[in-house]
């Protein structure tokens, strides 16, 4: 691909990782697959918890995770002119050309490509969801969808029944919709029947949100009628939300607890071998664009059943076209319990699906390559033509009724100028352009995960990590300063340690090792005061009588009564009784966190006077100290 076609496009939406849904995981593979096109990408999203800053993922894959915390389901609070600043400043650093918001539900993805158009950049929207036009909150999410996708310069639909739905709620021309459906990752979800059960028993594989939408009423309809009929046949039901007490009951009154199993929330790893469970998925969804847990259950090889609503229809050939995947019903309890059993018939006859046959259809159809090249043939399509002026978007938003369209020209209005303001007051040329890693090599040190670079990490001492990547740039320091280190100062001069504690964060040392002969001089000029993470002392080649030197002052035994772990070892065991009684005493009595302790041990009288704290767990005794007493 030449350098015409390479774009730097923003991936936007409120749902991301950690999260993990359809929507989250389309927007991650196929960013994966455009950055493998040349193409660079970055997504943004809010803060989840403790996750904010920058991240970056797999190939070099930058995520934003604004400081902006979830108002609603999920999506922040919409307010439109408080982002402004920071996505201007997103969009300008990264030197955005093309921004791709995700789902009708995103605030974070309507307002980031309204900024967008400000400033000029194209604009393209996915649609995940079918939505009604009858109960109010419908009502007021067409409206908000048909004003931001107005001036949008593409959408995309999942599904040809989420494009007529689309048309509708946001009164679009179809020339303006394109249809690219889902995919999946088929090296995830490869048929293995062996996991199934031995015996005739039948399993049927439930997996979605607990929820009124996916039909989770139909499935309460039909568990007690299909266990009467069939006495070899069990559920499992992945998944969690507010109808599991439901299920639960039935499950109760039909006293059934052995054949119908919650399993809860299945982590993505473990989904592949959930479904190989099975002999058959069930879905019986209300409404769905396009369903991924069909598809990714056809590509394990279980025969579907499932209700015919949305663009399921669209998604795999049924019984209809005489296939031998799926299985389409009503949504309603009587024909989801018709097509149920004759699934099950099926099973029984041994007519089931040939498992590796349709993983490699699945794997022909739905492919994310073939998402991303008709996503570019998109890209270039809107780059083709000109950026709307504000003129022309006032003019589109009075399309789209007298009040909607006051209300959003005031806001593009009183958004423009408010860009006018930031340009005076942070020029575009003051705005640090980032590291284009375009350029650079796919096995760039720099690309790496953050996990796999703290995995690189742990095989380094602190001092080399401290002095070779500290200082190299901010995301570096910046995963430096969340670690915390291990420091052994063995074998230092005073020279060496005099330069290696100017440049040591003490805040972030969790252990501390040091064993030489300078070692009570060293100790003494320790800053502890400072380490407010350490937790791990060892201390080795001292004396009782230095060892008193060090608890005695109260300032400076403020920081040992923090410790986990405190070792003494090859200690020099001169010195008087009291010397060595006063240090026992203090470990044993005023070290409340200490909960393993090493010892050198003169006498066993002295465990005499002492009692151990009752945190401590594990108490060592050098027993080098007690052969030398005959012991």
């Amino acid at each position: 691909m030449d350098n015409v076609n390479k774009y730097r496009i923003c991936m936007v939406s409120d749902f991301f990782y950690p999260l993990i849904g359809g929507v989250e995981n389309h927007i991650y593979q196929l960013s994966q697959c455009l950055i493998e096109q040349n193409h660079k990408v970055i997504v943004v999203t809010h803060a989840y918890n403790d996750r904010v800053g920058v991240r970056y993922m797999a190939n070099g894959l930058k995520v934003y995770y604004l400081p902006y915390r979830p108002f609603y389901n999920n999506t922040i609070l919409p307010t439109v002119f408080s982002t402004i600043p920071l996505i201007r400043s997103i969009l300008l650093r990264e030197q955005i050309t093309i921004v791709h918001g995700h789902s009708s539900f995103s605030t974070l993805a309507h307002e980031t490509m309204h900024h967008a158009k400000t400033l000029g950049i194209r604009t393209v929207f996915t649609d995940h969801s079918l939505f009604g036009f009858a109960d109010l909150s419908s009502v007021l999410t067409n409206k908000i969808l048909q004003v931001s996708l107005v001036d949008c310069h593409h959408i995309i639909c999942v599904s040809h029944t989420c494009k007529e739905n689309t048309m509708l709620r946001a009164n679009l021309k179809s020339s303006k919709i394109s249809v690219i459906p889902n995919a999946v990752d088929s090296s995830a979800f490869t048929p293995d029947i062996t996991l199934r059960p031995a015996s005739d028993e039948i399993v049927i594989i439930v997996a979605s949100r607990l929820v009124y939408r996916k039909g989770i009423d139909l499935l309460i309809g039909i568990l007690p009628k299909i266990l009467r009929k069939y006495s070899n046949v069990k559920f499992r039901i992945a998944g969690n939300g507010p109808k599991e007490i439901d299920i639960r009951e039935v499950i109760e009154r039909e006293g059934t607890e052995d054949r119908v199993a919650l399993e809860g929330s299945v982590n993505h790893d473990k989904m592949r071998d959930f479904l190989n469970s099975g002999h058959i998925f069930l879905n019986t969804s209300l409404t769905e664009a396009f369903c991924m847990a069909i598809v990714e259950a056809a590509a394990c090889g279980l025969l579907v059943v499932s209700t015919k609503v949305g663009g399921i229809p669209e998604v795999l050939p049924s019984e209809d076209t005489q296939s031998d995947i799926m299985i389409l019903c009503e949504a309603n309890i009587n024909d989801v319990f018709i097509g149920l059993c004759n699934a099950i018939d099926r099973i029984k006859l041994g007519q089931i699906p040939n498992a590796n046959q349709w993983h490699d259809k699945i794997k022909n159809w739905y492919s994310w390559r073939y998402v991303t090249q008709n996503t570019e043939v998109v890209y270039n399509h809107i780059m083709t033509k000109e950026s709307i002026s504000l003129k022309e978007r006032i003019q589109r938003y009075k399309q789209c009724g007298f009040v909607s369209g006051f209300v959003m020209s005031f806001v593009a209005i009183i958004a423009y100028l408010i860009f006018l303001f930031l340009d005076y007051h942070q020029p575009k040329k003051l705005i640090d352009l980032s590291v284009d890693y375009m350029n650079l090599r796919k096995n760039h040190f720099e690309l790496l995960a953050n996990e796999l670079i703290h995995e690189v990490l742990d095989y380094l001492s602190p001092i080399h990590i401290i002095k070779c990547f500290k200082n190299l740039n901010k995301r570096f320091s910046h995963l430096i300063s969340q670690r915390l280190l291990k420091v052994d100062l063995t074998h230092l001069s005073k020279i060496q340690y005099n330069e290696l504690i100017q440049i040591l964060p003490l805040k972030q040392i969790n252990s501390l090792k040091i064993s030489n002969r300078w070692t009570i001089n060293i100790v003494k000029h320790i800053p502890f005061k400072s380490m407010n993470n350490l937790q791990v002392l060892i201390l080795a080649h001292i004396s009782y009588n230095e060892l008193r030197y060090l608890f005695e002052p109260k300032n400076l035994f403020l920081i040992f009564q923090q410790l986990n772990i405190f070792k003494i070892q090859s200690t020099n065991i001169n010195g008087l009784d009291r010397e060595r009684i006063f240090v026992l005493k203090k470990i044993f009595s005023q070290m409340p966190k200490l909960r393993l302790c090493q010892i050198p041990l003169i006498d066993v009288n002295d465990f005499d006077d002492l009692t151990p704290s009752f945190t401590l767990e594990r108490l060592i005794i050098d027993y080098c100290t007690m052969m030398c007493l005959g012991k």
